[in-house]
């Protein structure tokens, strides 16, 4: 016997699994929940349970789209008796409202019906019920303003202009940022593509761009450039840059990259993590000697190879098992490791470190690159950088 409390639960499943085709109109109504009435041998096992479960049931309330099914059981011992035998539900509004969802499920709904006319296509109504906690619970003033910027996406797909651009108002960068998953799903849907990676791309607005960061280790090229030191511009302002440099350093920490000393004929550019395709852009930086010091961890010698395929001629720095011995009281935890077994780009001792460090002797071990003593580091990275070329100071 099934008590209305415990179809309530199972309507409640129902609910949460089947809401989003209901928007669609997928689904047989009435929708019957069996009581699951019990036989007369149980009956007569537990009268009082039997008689506070039709107590139960005759205190549900009901309309006209929500019914309970009685039943006329004949029994031989008990005779006649009705019976609830199934809760029916005539629409998604009467389960909505059993369950306190009429709201919600007025909004989806009634929102729902107005995206769809946009685009009379399954492929479109099937994306927007995807997004039932949306159309029910957004903010109306925030619904709205996401409206007008997919449609308008879409009917401008290449304006080239920046989000804080759209003339839309109460739009800007932040606002596109937090709501970018729905509105790239959407655009690209009624666009009839898959969803690109680049954002971007998809939408046809303009990001901001790359920008590199670069110190200018040499006295005498800072004195070239006017004794700027630290120089940070969009990445394609540096291809046609001109510098009598002779070697270049490429650190993952920032911090690290400001706290390197003078010298000579050196640069080093900072705070790149993954994002090392802006630096294979540059073709002056092919010319060059290259080192490359990241963390030791699985993802600072995957950055390592990732750069070196676009750069084969990047040598590590301070990425070695020697290094990670010599550090050990303060090495860390990598929570989250690469998944790749091997890479391509990497020398047979950088693999075989990767791979102590992913499954081995140093599994989930992280030493990171500001922890390393700098007298210790700076030393190293002077001795690596002075074999590619002279002239250090």
């Amino acid at each position: 016997m099934r008590t209305p409390e415990e179809l309530r639960r199972r309507l409640r499943s129902r609910w949460q699994n089947q809401r989003r085709n209901w928007l669609l109109g997928v689904g047989e109504w009435p929708l019957p929940l069996s009581t699951e009435p019990p036989t007369e041998a149980k009956l007569l096992d537990d009268w009082a349970r039997f008689d506070a479960w039709l107590v139960q049931w005759r205190d549900v309330s009901r309309d006209g789209e929500s019914v309970v099914r009685y039943e006329t059981r004949t029994w031989t011992r008990v005779g006649e008796q009705q019976v609830p035998c199934a809760w029916e539900f005539a629409t998604p509004e009467a389960v909505a409202r059993e369950l306190g969802q009429s709201a919600r499920w007025l909004s989806a709904r009634r929102r729902f019906d107005e995206l769809a006319a946009w685009k009379p296509d399954a492929t479109w109504q099937t994306e927007l019920s995807r997004h039932f906690d949306l159309l029910a619970d957004l903010d109306q003033a925030d619904f709205e303003r996401l409206c007008r910027v997919v449609e308008w996406l879409w009917r401008h797909p290449s304006s080239g202009l920046y989000p804080r651009q759209l003339p839309i108002p109460g739009i800007d960068s932040k606002w596109i940022e937090s709501h970018r998953a729905v509105v790239a799903a959407w655009v690209s849907v009624l666009h009839g593509s898959e969803v690109p990676a680049d954002f971007y791309a998809l939408t046809g607005l303009r990001a901001a761009p790359d920008r590199l960061r670069m110190r200018l280790l040499d006295p005498a090229l800072r004195a070239a450039w006017g004794g700027l030191s630290d120089i940070e511009a969009p990445a394609g302002e540096f291809i046609r840059l001109e510098l009598p440099a002779r070697r270049v350093l490429i650190v993952e920490n920032l911090v690290t990259g400001l706290a390197c000393e003078d010298l000579s004929g050196t640069l080093v550019f900072m705070r790149r993590g993954y994002a090392v395709d802006a630096l294979a852009k540059l073709p002056w930086l092919a010319q060059l000697p290259v080192h490359y010091w990241g963390d030791i961890d699985t993802h600072g010698l995957a950055i390592l190879s990732r750069l070196r395929s676009y750069l084969p001629q990047v040598q590590s720095l301070l990425m070695d098992q020697q290094t990670l011995l010599a550090f050990k009281p303060l090495w860390g935890k990598e929570e989250k490791q690469h998944a790749a077994l091997e890479f391509a780009h990497l020398t047979e001792e950088e693999q075989s470190l990767y791979r102590a460090l992913r499954e081995g002797d140093y599994k989930q071990v992280r030493l990171e690159q500001e922890r390393i003593a700098w007298d210790f580091a700076w030393q190293r990275v002077v001795s690596s950088l002075s074999l590619a070329g002279k002239g250090l100071g």
